[in-house]
């Protein structure tokens, strides 16, 4: 926990506990309690978890969750439930499924972008990105990308980067979000699994390759691949954007690679078959889901360490916090 939310909960305590202060109200507990969102696999539900506490506060049952989303104001959980062809929202008011959305067949990897305003569903079966508007909950447009599987957003909004895992033929896919530009694809060696958008370009984990690659989003040319631990899955960036960090499920860790010299140059024992990275809103710390060990681990990223280990359930694959 953040030395900012230690005060937070002292300060809580101290009102409760003062004869001369009113009770701490319900919007105040609410501003503490903040929570995270984890799809079980195994148990085939989304845990909601307290992270002041770090206490499971309930599960929704969401069968074969996969890509896992809050939106920047908090207020909704997009979910990806592949076996029925359809993603979930969740309200994080009351911790219930308020809707269900059509997308097609096998439904994937979930990106929203920093406005809020759409979520972009990676779906595998039917060959195509969704894009939902989260004000109507409806699908606005289905844009071709064959056997979609996970995506990422722009920082300004503007394009999502889509992995397409054609068999023979995988690529990375521009789709332009606010215009009408038509999708660009970019041919790279093997399947994309993650992506991360960042300021450099596109870095991605593929399958079968036990290291991560950077890509000119302008050109889609290939920078040299940058060793891992082995099999490396998450990626994404840290705030100021001096490290993209990868979770190496050969060994067990989150790594930090230097953007400056496109190489790992520390690392942090996480456990069995690290899978996703969640950073905190003030980009101090990284929750890690591990699935092979039922838990998701705390990292302090300036200490490099393991400050908590979280018994979660079975199977946590993606992980989302509220802002």
């Amino acid at each position: 926990m953040s030395k900012r939310s230690l005060y937070a909960v002292a300060a809580l305590l101290i009102v409760g506990c003062s004869s001369n202060s009113e009770p701490a109200t319900a919007a105040t507990t609410e501003k503490l309690h903040k929570k995270a969102y984890v799809g079980l696999f195994a148990d085939q539900v989304v845990a909601v978890l307290d992270t002041v506490t770090n206490q499971v506060l309930k599960t929704i049952p969401v069968t074969a969750p996969d890509g896992l989303i809050v939106t920047p104001n908090g207020k909704k959980v997009y979910v990806s439930s592949t076996d029925t062809g359809t993603v979930k929202v969740i309200d994080t008011a009351n911790d219930t499924i308020a809707r269900s959305i059509d997308v097609g067949e096998k439904p994937a990897g979930i990106a929203v972008t920093p406005d809020g305003s759409r979520v972009a569903v990676s779906v595998g079966g039917a060959g195509e990105l969704s894009i939902i508007d989260t004000s109507s909950d409806a699908v606005l447009e289905q844009v071709p990308v064959a056997a979609a599987h996970a995506s990422c957003v722009t920082a300004d909004g503007r394009y999502a980067y889509v992995g397409s895992q054609v068999t023979g033929a995988p690529a990375i896919v521009e789709v332009d979000l606010v215009g009408n530009a038509p999708p660009r694809s970019f041919p790279v060696d093997k399947s994309p699994r993650m992506l991360s958008c960042a300021s450099k370009g596109i870095y991605f984990t593929a399958v079968g390759l036990d290291a991560v690659e950077l890509m000119d989003s302008s050109t889609g040319s290939l920078a040299s691949p940058i060793a891992s631990g082995g099999s490396p899955h998450d990626v994404r960036p840290t705030p100021n954007g001096k490290f993209e960090l990868v979770v190496s499920q050969t060994a067990g860790d989150l790594e930090f690679i230097d953007v400056a010299v496109s190489s790992v140059v520390a690392s942090v024992p996480t456990g069995k078959l690290a899978h996703w990275i969640t950073l905190s809103s003030d980009g101090t710390s990284a929750y890690v889901t591990n699935e092979g060990d039922n838990n998701v681990v705390i990292v302090d990223l300036d200490q490099r360490q393991v400050t908590r280990t979280i018994a979660i359930g079975n199977g946590p694959r993606k992980m989302a916090l509220q802002p």
